[in-house]
């Protein structure tokens, strides 16, 4: 298969009102109904990290066994908080709780919400976590550093 060059004039052919006519003239798609779930205390810390910047439509928690604990100390139940979600991103580091991800993994697959697993490895093994996040996330990403997480939620429309 041979591929065509790209022409220098490709991209002025394109922005002529012929052209235009064909363009999709569609407003910015809403923000999701997004959780963001920390699973441990090193995790916990990113989360309010990302929870002190502009989002459209995120809502932060660190999970605790009786329940979602908001930023500011309120306890909400975890089927609550999941009835209203599209999309739930759980952030995890090498101490993450593989009770926490399973709690969190099956509640999102018996609603049908996509799930994703974000691993902070820093200087950590995080073969454990990874372990843990695996079988209850539909996506799972091992990241180096926490701030290549923020991209990552813009991408998903938090």
């Amino acid at each position: 298969m041979r591929s065509q060059p790209t022409l220098l004039n490709s991209c002025a052919k394109a922005a002529t009102a012929a052209e235009a006519r064909f363009r999709i003239d569609f407003p910015e798609p809403k923000a999701r109904d997004s959780l963001i779930i920390a699973l441990d205390d090193r995790a916990a810390r990113i989360v309010r990290w990302l929870a002190d910047r502009p989002w459209r439509g995120g809502r932060f928690f660190t999970f605790e066994s009786a329940g979602l604990r908001a930023a500011d100390g309120t306890l909400v139940p975890l089927s609550a908080e999941l009835d209203v979600a599209d999309v739930v991103v759980v952030i995890a580091t090498a101490d993450a709780s593989a009770a926490a991800a399973a709690i969190i993994g099956d509640a999102c697959a018996a609603r049908r919400i996509m799930s994703a697993g974000l691993v902070v490895t820093g200087a950590a093994a995080v073969g454990d976590a990874v372990c843990a996040l695996r079988p209850h996330a539909m996506v799972l990403l091992i990241l180096d550093d926490e701030n290549d997480i923020p991209p990552i939620l813009t991408a998903l429309r938090v």
